[in-house]
């Protein structure tokens, strides 16, 4: 241990160094607020560069980079904080969802374990693990995961939809219900999260062969869904479709063919529609599919029975009909 003149001196340059910095940093809130965001850059990388040994000064500085988008020279400086100050939970956790976005997929787990192991209930944390486990296929262990963001916010909804979403992808769409139906209705919730809510009750009521609460579920989130697919039009088609609502299918037909003339699902859709004598109302429907006038001159194509239809993923089994013995009680 130092002692004597020498470490009084040294320990006096290393508070001046911090007071230099800590005014440094102030003065970068305050270009930050005015708007001045290249010159609040310049003076965190001159408080770095006055106390290269301060952690908590790396940590402002690769907040303010990834805040502006300068991911690389985020990295590096996270990169540094954690050997500076390796207790510190919250550059690890910065360090794993920068690595993510480079899909470093492995680095970024390395990382968020790292995180984890100091700050075990962390939600941002523990999300961004169930999607890394998602992506590689563990799909029970992430499903865990979302749980123990429940454990400490249950009323998390960004957790909820991971999880009711997972729910239906491994076909426990009466597990997703209960956690969907209350995020629909939540005013914490933001639009786009309530969209999205309302969707996958849409598809967990198909799952279970409720069309019409299905139709109604789906309709709703269109509402305020953003990026629609001709898959999603199809899926909306077909619940409308199986409701007996033909109506709607023909709209939606258009829809999918419109996004995607060549989507294969829908044209067979309107092949079909074509055999229901209703050309007045198929004539919009099939303008842009190349089915529009199937089979050989002056020769009637086959006719395609409405169980050849192909479902949407996820409703497969709903179409093939389960055994009673399978279905479980509604919640």
């Amino acid at each position: 241990m130092l002692t004597g003149p020498g470490c009084s001196s040294w320990k006096q340059k290393m508070a001046m160094r911090d007071s230099e910095s800590q005014e440094l940093v102030e003065q970068v809130r305050v270009a930050t607020e005015s708007g001045r965001q290249e010159q609040a850059a310049e003076l965190l990388k001159r408080a770095v560069a006055n106390n290269p040994n301060n952690a908590a000064v790396r940590q402002q500085l690769s907040e303010f980079l990834i805040a502006n988008g300068y991911s690389e020279e985020a990295i590096q400086q996270l990169q540094r904080t954690t050997v500076l100050d390796p207790d510190d939970p919250r550059p690890y956790i910065d360090l794993s969802y920068l690595l993510y976005e480079k899909k470093q997929y492995t680095d970024a787990l390395k990382n968020l374990e790292l995180g984890l192991n100091l700050d075990p209930t962390n939600i941002r944390a523990l999300i961004l693990k169930g999607e890394l486990e998602e992506l590689a296929g563990l799909n029970g262990t992430a499903i865990e995961t979302y749980h123990r963001v429940l454990q400490v916010d249950p009323y998390n909804i960004v957790s909820r939809l991971k999880l009711a979403s997972l729910e239906i992808k491994m076909g426990e769409h009466n597990r997703a219900t209960p956690i969907l139906r209350p995020i629909c209705h939540n005013n914490s919730a933001t639009i786009d999260q309530r969209a999205e809510a309302q969707w996958l009750l849409g598809i967990a009521y198909g799952a279970d062969r409720r069309w019409s609460d299905s139709v109604a579920s789906l309709e709703q989130s269109l509402k305020n869904r953003k990026d629609v697919t001709a898959d999603d039009w199809y899926r909306v088609a077909y619940a409308c479709l199986q409701d007996g609502q033909m109506e709607k299918v023909y709209p939606a037909v258009t829809q999918a063919l419109t996004l995607n003339p060549m989507h294969t699902e829908t044209n067979r859709l309107s092949h079909f529609l074509t055999q229901q004598n209703q050309p007045t109302q198929i004539q919009q429907a099939s303008m842009y599919t190349p089915l529009q006038q199937p089979g050989f001159i002056r020769q009637a194509p086959q006719p395609i029975p409405i169980q050849t239809l192909t479902p949407p993923q996820g409703w497969e089994w709903a179409a093939r009909g389960p055994e009673a013995s399978d279905l479980l009680p509604l919640q």
